[in-house]
């Protein structure tokens, strides 16, 4: 069992390059991918979502790669001559009109930032990218352990829920069992009060108290509230993904319960109902991280 939330975060130098990934997952019903990637990456986009997704299958899953040249990255200068010339003839023309005296100098031009431009030299990813590849690789391997780590605690508070719930059924069994004869004899002795002064069946008067006692009759609720728990357990235990089937059993063992309480004509029974329903919600609440 993993939890969906987790965070893992891998550091990578190696020829002047620090490259960082950072892995961060967040409970979700379905599985949304985020990626922020340095510029220029988008071509290797499908194939990072690709290696996250054969590790995460369910929930919100944000990935940051970060990239660093320890080395300062080669430069270039680009100058536009036409411009350069256009403001030496526009410089000159003006002077010649004003009748400015002195010789036109670089300096005249040299602080044009729209003259001259420094540019960093685009330069091939793909040697950049696999080490941010192996980056990534041990980010995914950290969020896993964190997760697998809050997993374990979560299971631990599912199975306290669960043995809560199967200590109750069994208090249930037992109040049924009673409850059921109760109901039995309390009919029988109603209807021979009513029917005092008139001749009675016993038979028929009993086939009347086993019908009103079937009434209330929880067996058939109990035995597959027992085969939904079993199987609750068992998915406690089952590697990969295993949320949405603890949801759905939640949901018909929520189901039956209601029935049981509504069936239930004894108020201690009625009570342990209740309490079984306080524990499946916060079961509910917890499985919501669970993946």
């Amino acid at each position: 069992m993993r939890s969906m939330t987790g965070f893992g975060r891998a550091e990578l130098k190696r020829d002047g390059l620090h490259i960082s990934a950072e892995v961060r997952t967040l409970n979700q019903r379905f599985l949304e991918l985020k990626l922020s990637l340095p510029r220029g990456w988008g071509e290797f986009e499908s194939e990072l979502r690709k290696i996250v997704q054969e590790k995460i299958s369910r929930g919100r899953v944000e990935v940051v790669i970060r990239r660093q040249n320890v080395k300062p990255r080669p430069n270039k200068l680009v100058v536009d001559q036409e411009l350069a010339q256009s403001y030496v003839g526009e410089l000159r023309r003006l002077g010649k009109k004003l009748r400015l005296d002195g010789d036109l100098r670089i300096e005249a031009i040299v602080q044009r930032q729209e003259i001259f431009q420094l540019i960093e030299v685009e330069e091939d990813t793909r040697p950049e990218f696999r080490p941010a590849l192996e980056a990534l690789k041990k980010a995914l391997v950290a969020v896993d352990n964190d997760r697998v780590r809050e997993g374990k605690g979560l299971k631990a508070d599912l199975n306290g829920h669960l043995k809560f719930v199967l200590r109750a059924v069994d208090k249930i069994t037992r109040l049924s069992e009673e409850s059921r004869a109760e109901i039995l004899e309390a009919f029988q002795m109603r209807m021979k009060e009513l029917l005092r002064e008139l001749p009675i069946d016993d038979k028929r008067l009993y086939d009347e108290a086993a019908g009103a006692a079937s009434r209330s009759d929880i067996s058939e609720e109990l035995a597959r509230l027992r085969t939904h728990l079993k199987g609750m357990g068992e998915l406690f235990e089952r590697n990969g993904m295993v949320g949405k089937e603890i949801e759905f059993l939640l949901q018909e063992i929520n189901r039956e319960v209601n029935t049981i309480g509504s069936k239930s004509q004894n108020a201690v029974l009625s009570r342990v109902a209740v309490d079984i329903k306080g524990a499946l919600e916060k079961m509910r609440e917890q499985v919501q991280n669970v993946e």
